[in-house]
């Protein structure tokens, strides 16, 4: 009887959630969802031009009531652009109010309602972890925001050599100087819902330059609403079973900006930091339209920048890239992709894994199954770390003196391991399936590994010192912090914390970076 009342509930809230977005003139409303994210964003004075909204919604503290996340207004975008229109009628008829704070405030509560509603449909108590693991995945990056290091990682992951090449010559445009022109796209969309193409005569770039990378961000509104409802078509597919609505994909993350015919083009970013998402992590799916060459050119320099990033953060340590090892030239072994050495002994190994974390492995109810290959890579890469640890024990690996405490480190360019517990789990026991098969590792050599993501393991050495670091990663073997994340670990584990610039020289890959009068030119740092 309970569970049929919950139906009947949730039925009634998705039918008074989809008639708000049925009645609602999508221009407008995607001004109203700009206006409700400026006035949580600072700019309340710039959006009581276009809306009308409380005192009260102008918040400092996102757990405050009137609060409206982000990756709410993310959902609140794609359910706008995948909900068909309902045709005018004759005599009394509304059309939903587009002009006040409290009426997006009313689709949230739905939201939220049908959220929970949905969950409760199929959520238990024995698939908790999974769920905490998703919510991760919709929630850490809009919680982290942006800043100089990401802006550093993909220009120089795929903003070089033959990947940046090959973005120039397919888009007529040098990646530098698209994320020149989306950071301006993104300090210049939060002032006013919609804007012309900006001019560029002062940033001393063609205005060419801004077409073309305008025309990266941006897709039409006719054709967003066709782009997300094929997107949620195919992640139906995907998944194989109905999708819930926290878990949309997003035509967002590819097309931030919406455009319409108004007399000329007119451009609207309803959530402008997601501009920098497209112009950083973005610039995987242009690379990928290119031949398999590009993506193993790119995972080389993800390499090449984690040597460079341990030991632009610490100078004591050596961070090697080591040479392939064996018996014989028949039976040569590479070694993990870096390896940290201090003094004279390698105390820490990582193995860097560049899979790109799929929608599917993100909320697929079994991504390890969902997103197979992704998960093969992580477990593979803890296998490959138990083997060097065998080989270093058995002499078969010589080159440098490995400490029987070594870490051993499996770094990925996403976040796959957030919020995860279960899967950490899974892929252990996969690695020790893999490690089954060769007698000569032991118990000893299968140590547990520490698993983050580059942006937390950029973060955690942001807050502490070498030795601090090196605490860290002995806290995070250890079994009462198991499923922490390394950042989360950092703050909670009792060492001491710092606050240490971004190391590297930004304006090294891109020029224009210093020529920025101060820092408040650069909005998302």
């Amino acid at each position: 009887m309970e569970n049929t009342t919950s139906r009947f509930k949730l039925t009634i809230v998705k039918k008074r959630y989809r008639e708000w977005l049925e009645r609602a003139n999508d221009v407008d409303a995607l001004a109203l969802i700009w206006a409700v994210n400026a006035v949580q964003s600072g700019k309340a004075k710039l959006a009581a031009r276009y809306i009308a909204f409380p005192k009260e919604a102008v918040i400092d503290n996102m757990v405050d009531q009137y609060a409206i996340y982000k990756w709410e207004l993310e959902t609140i975008v794609t359910s706008l652009l995948t909900t068909s229109k309902d045709k005018h009628r004759n005599g009394r008829y509304k059309y939903t109010n587009l002009t006040k704070f409290g009426s997006l405030g009313a689709l949230v509560n739905l939201l939220r309602e049908m959220e929970n509603g949905e969950y409760a449909m199929t959520g238990t108590a024995d698939n908790i972890w999974e769920e905490m693991y998703r919510i991760g995945q919709r929630q850490f990056a809009w919680q982290r925001g942006y800043n100089a290091e990401q802006l550093y990682r993909y220009a120089y992951v795929y903003g070089l050599g033959e990947c940046g090449a090959f973005f120039e010559e397919r888009n007529g445009i040098s990646v530098a100087n698209f994320l020149f022109l989306s950071l301006a796209l993104f300090g210049l969309t939060p002032e006013k819902p919609w804007t012309t193409e900006p001019d560029t005569s002062s940033l001393g770039l063609p205005q060419s330059d801004m077409a073309k990378t305008l025309a990266l961000h941006s897709i039409g509104l006719s054709e967003a609403r066709a782009k997300a409802a094929r997107m949620n078509a195919d992640a139906v597919r995907v998944l194989g079973a109905p999708l819930r609505t926290a878990y949309m994909p997003s035509v967002l993350r590819q097309h931030p900006i919406i455009c319409v015919k108004h007399r000329h083009l007119i451009y609207i970013a309803p959530l402008p930091p997601l501009i920098m998402n497209r112009a950083t992590s973005g610039l995987y799916y242009d690379i990928k339209q290119g031949p398999t060459r590009l993506l193993t050119d790119a995972n080389a320099r993800f390499e090449d920048y984690i040597r460079k990033l341990v030991v632009a953060y610490h100078p004591r340590f050596h961070a090697l890239k080591g040479l392939p090892y064996g018996r014989s030239k028949a039976t040569l072994i590479d070694p993990p992709d870096c390896l940290i050495k201090d003094g004279t002994e390698i105390t820490a190994a990582i193995e860097c894994k560049a899979t790109k974390l799929t929608f599917e492995a993100q909320f697929s109810d079994n991504p390890t199954i969902a997103a197979k290959q992704g998960f093969d890579q992580v477990a593979k890469g803890i296998f490959q770390l138990w083997r060097f640890f065998s080989h270093a024990r058995r002499g078969i690996y010589s080159a440098n003196t490995v400490s029987p405490a070594a870490y051993g480190i499996v770094l990925t360019m996403d976040g796959w391991m957030q919020m995860a517990t279960k899967l950490r789990r899974l892929a252990l026991e996969q690695a020790r399936q893999l490690a089954a098969s060769d007698p000569d590792i032991i118990e000893a050599d299968m140590r547990m590994v520490i698993f983050a993501s580059i942006q937390e393991l950029n973060d955690c050495f942001a807050q502490t010192e070498t030795d601090t670091f090196m605490e860290v990663l002995k806290h995070a073997v250890d079994e009462r912090y198991e499923g922490y994340g390394l950042l989360e670990l950092t703050r909670q584990c009792g060492v001491p914390l710092v606050r240490r610039r971004f190391p590297l020289d930004v304006g090294e890959i891109l020029p224009w970076w210093n020529k920025t009068k101060n820092p408040d030119d650069r909005p998302y740092l």
